[in-house]
């Protein structure tokens, strides 16, 4: 049996899942701010407890690697890195664009899913994937990246028909018309998380190997 342990830090929320052999045991969602490198172990122990499970039984930890906020992020992967180095598992890691697309696939699955995460005034983290009929793995048209409005734009125009971008909540961007929107869900479900270390496996890696994906340049002045 696999039990599969799932961290997300890159938002606002904190959301932590375990799983097992594809099936989701437990998930907890914590808003807590800057409280999370102090909680972050708490959350995880609470939830294997919540699942019947302990840490030593882990196998394999699932990550998201960014982008998002620049703390989190970093508390998330620090975290998990030295969990996995201890408990001497793989570790799959995961886009947060990534993630936010599987979270939205079960409703358009023939649409071209394009997430975006705020990244500052007039900036944004995003992405577009396809899910290839032969695959069960999404596919990337556009890797994740960090743009502009305006290159947002110039590139939504170049794909093809059947967009459905995915917004966080109460952010509006300046796009075709002719573009489904809608809003992502405002939390993440650490329990998706944790099985997608089955779906992208092939992935696994030696915690020393995973590094964050933080994408904005650094602010100079």
């Amino acid at each position: 049996m696999t039990l599969n342990l799932g961290i997300d830090c890159c938002t606002k929320w904190t959301s932590i899942g375990v799983s097992e052999n594809g099936c989701i045991l437990t998930e907890i969602h914590l808003n807590i701010g800057r409280k999370q490198s102090a909680e972050l172990a708490k959350a995880v122990n609470e939830a294997l407890r919540f699942s019947g499970r302990s840490l030593t039984q882990v196998n394999l930890i699932v990550l998201t690697t960014g982008p998002g906020s620049f703390t989190g992020v970093r508390v998330g992967l620090s975290y998990g890195l030295a969990l996995a180095t201890a408990l001497k598992c793989p570790v799959v890691p995961v886009n947060t664009l990534e993630f936010i697309a599987h979270q939205a696939l079960p409703f358009f699955r023939n649409k071209t899913l394009v997430p975006v995460l705020s990244a500052k005034r007039g900036f944004v983290y995003a992405a577009a994937y396809d899910y290839p009929a032969n695959s069960n793995l999404l596919f990337p048209l556009i890797s994740p990246g960090f743009f502009s409005d305006e290159d947002l734009h110039e590139i939504l125009i170049r794909l093809k028909n059947g967009l459905v971008l995915i917004q966080e909540k109460n952010r509006c961007l300046d796009l075709p018309s002719s573009l489904m929107v809608i809003n992502g869900t405002d939390i993440p479900s650490g329990g998706l998380l944790s099985t997608l270390g089955d779906l992208y496996f092939e992935r696994a890696c030696s915690s020393r190997e995973v590094k964050g994906l933080y994408l904005r340049p650094p602010d100079i002045g």
